[in-house]
């Protein structure tokens, strides 16, 4: 079963939570605190969220942190 993780970046910085979820999971994840104060939703403003195929590395899912 893929699992995925959620990552942020920005023209300086990268950082990742660590995840193993689901793609329903990680989107719902994102969809909850994107907008928020939430971990990294606060650093990454104007940066990009991203869910990403742990396995693969391949970017499933980005959009902007607001």
């Amino acid at each position: 079963m893929k699992n995925y993780n959620v990552v942020f970046n920005d023209y300086e910085n990268s950082n990742d939570k660590g995840f193993e979820l689901s793609l329903e999971e990680a989107k719902a994840y994102v969809a909850q605190y994107n907008g928020t104060e939430e971990s990294y939703f606060a650093d990454y403003k104007g940066g990009v969220v991203q869910i990403v195929d742990n396995e693969s590395g391949d970017v499933v899912h980005e959009e902007e942190v607001f």
